[in-house]
């Protein structure tokens, strides 16, 4: 890995009523922490600048899922359901 490439951890923790998800750096220290409401519309920006597929897409949070690769935030995408 050399110099430029830094290291990103996110992170999901389910609470009661929201889920919380962190993005930490390599070395813990906190980047970004954004709590996710079931229900609420986010604009998806993925962290790797060359990651363009999804990039401004509008998406309903849903849920967080756990299998065995780890938690991940389940969303719907508002640019796929039918309007009328």
């Amino acid at each position: 890995m050399s110099g430029n490439n830094k290291m990103q951890i996110i992170s999901i923790k389910e609470f009661k009523h929201k889920s919380v998800l962190t993005i930490s750096g390599n070395n813990g220290e906190l980047i970004r922490k954004i709590d996710l409401i079931q229900g609420n519309e986010y604009i998806l920006n993925p962290l790797n600048p060359n990651k363009l597929k999804n990039r401004d897409r509008k998406v309903i949070y849903m849920k967080a899922e756990n299998n065995k690769r780890g938690i991940y935030g389940k969303v719907k995408y508002l640019d796929t359901i039918p309007s009328g």
